[in-house]
């Protein structure tokens, strides 16, 4: 046989090839992108769930239901799970950098002062030295 010829019918083969399986890539793009889309919205309803979390325990220190120990245990976990969160959206290229938690609630306190969650009486104790 020729080698002109079969490097022709390898030619053939190789479009062939290429022009059945492009449809079945596009397929996999767009199952890769839902999956992507479910995997950030589990974290986003995860987020939320944390900085409610945070807030409540926030309020439970407040109202008394929990002594000051409890809470900063409590509050350091609950922030480390939110960072992570975050972290992991950032990954997949949904994460939003400084904006407020959504249904216009609240952001989370922090105070530049404190290397560690600070209770509400040191953030004022703090603002006002």
């Amino acid at each position: 046989m020729d080698p002109l010829a079969v490097l022709l019918v390898l030619l053939a083969v190789a479009v062939t090839v290429a022009v059945v399986a492009a449809p079945l890539s596009g397929r996999r793009a767009e199952r890769d992108e839902a999956a992507d889309e479910s995997r950030i919205a589990d974290l986003e309803a995860a987020k939320e769930a944390r900085y409610r979390e945070i807030r409540e325990a926030e309020m439970d220190f407040r109202t008394g239901k929990l002594s000051e120990a409890d809470w900063r245990a409590i509050d350091r976990q609950l922030r480390a799970e939110a960072v992570d969160l975050l972290r992991r959206l950032d990954a997949l290229g949904a994460g939003e950098t400084g904006v407020a938690p959504p249904g216009g609630e609240e952001p989370l306190p922090s105070d530049p002062t404190c290397s560690r969650p600070c209770s509400p009486s040191s953030r004022s104790s703090s603002a006002s030295s």
